[in-house]
């Protein structure tokens, strides 16, 4: 019924899916481009038909108001709310509840992964020292397999990585060197660069690539097949067994490798300054003894240790976080790599504030 004097349509007594389409074709045919009001005085049934359309007509007609709600009418209304009523004040104050709830959801859980992955760090080195001392707890020969796997097979991708880079830093540098009659000193920014800088960065994240992934396949495949469980059962700490070899096994691979990757990067250096600027050999490694020290070399290796021991811990973690289910494999080797790369950038710079 539409009220021509008010300019108003009010409702029947009872709104239901018996005349909502009725309903539905009267209000549209009434309503204005403005001050539409719909009268709920006669209005004493409604079920949920009835707020669907009174949902749809409030979403059609922005300006259409409700008047004389009755309290049992306006608490079924209230119950089925429709989002798309609401004013733009209760959705930007939503809005900014999402977003303070997500930021705090993020960092109640940032907090929580990194005391999981200290505790987990904090556990290892009470494994790793209380096997030193008992010698129990670990598989026969597994730290020498891991020896292996870990420096063994990565000494040429290593190698070749530090050759490259001590080539590439040389040829680059060699050209403005060459423009202030400096070339003598491309010896020192070799040496020094390669040193304490270039192979402890590239060979942390070639062990997170090489060794960091295949950890975390290991340990994750090994979780998703329940077969952490059964180190359980036979009285037997997986965190103890699995990782400890891993961690000696990259502490005694770290200073071979580097020691090896720091030869190389030279060499690559001195065929540059040989090649291009005819500086012999000789003078090229005379050079470099004077410009860096033994305890540069350490800086060095101290670096990569820690960034190794990061790698091997990350990879733990990932693998044993995993879910059940094969695709969580994948998921935590990615996202072990990723850890891993980050973490040993973030302790670089860190570093670099520290030395210097």
């Amino acid at each position: 019924m539409v009220n021509e004097k008010k300019l108003k349509f009010i409702l029947p007594e009872s709104i239901s899916h018996e005349n909502v389409s009725f309903l539905l074709r009267e209000i549209q045919n009434h309503m204005q481009k403005d001050s539409n009001i719909i009268d709920f005085a006669q209005v004493t049934r409604i079920d949920t038909f009835g707020v669907s359309l009174l949902n749809h007509i409030k979403k059609s007609f922005k300006s259409v108001s409700f008047i004389n709600i009755r309290p049992e009418v306006s608490e079924l209304l209230n119950t089925f709310y429709s989002p798309a009523q609401r004013s733009d004040s209760d959705k930007q104050d939503d809005s900014t509840g999402n977003i303070l709830e997500y930021i705090i959801e993020k960092f109640s859980g940032l907090k929580k992964s990194t005391l999981e992955y200290l505790s987990l760090l904090a556990d290892e080195i009470y494994y790793t020292v209380q096997y030193i001392f008992k010698k129990r707890g670990i598989p026969p020969g597994e730290i020498s397999n891991q020896l292996f796997l870990m420096a063994y097979d990565s000494f040429p991708i290593v190698c070749l990585v530090s050759f490259l880079i001590g080539v590439t830093i040389s040829i680059t540098s060699l050209d403005q060197l060459k423009q202030l009659g400096a070339d003598i000193y491309l010896a020192d920014l070799v040496g020094f660069a390669m040193i304490r800088e270039l192979v402890p960065l590239m060979a942390g994240i070639i062990l997170a690539g090489k060794i960091g992934a295949s950890i975390t396949a290991e340990i994750s495949s090994m979780k998703v097949m329940e077969e952490i469980d059964a180190l359980k059962t036979m009285g037997l700490v997986p965190e103890k067994f699995l990782m400890v070899p891993r961690l000696i096994a990259i502490t005694v691979a770290i200073p071979l490798l580097v020691g090896m990757a720091d030869l190389v990067g030279i060499v690559g250096g001195l065929l540059v300054a040989k090649i291009f600027s005819d500086i012999p050999g000789s003078v090229f490694l005379e050079q470099i003894f004077k410009a860096v020290h033994f305890s540069d070399f350490l800086i060095g290796l101290i670096k990569t240790m820690v960034f190794g021991w990061v790698v091997v811990i990350s990879a733990g973690y990932k693998g044993f976080s995993v879910g059940r289910g094969a695709a969580g494999v994948g998921i935590a080797t990615t996202q072990s790599v990723v850890m891993s790369i980050s973490l040993i950038i973030v302790l670089d710079c860190i570093f670099a504030i520290i030395l210097y």
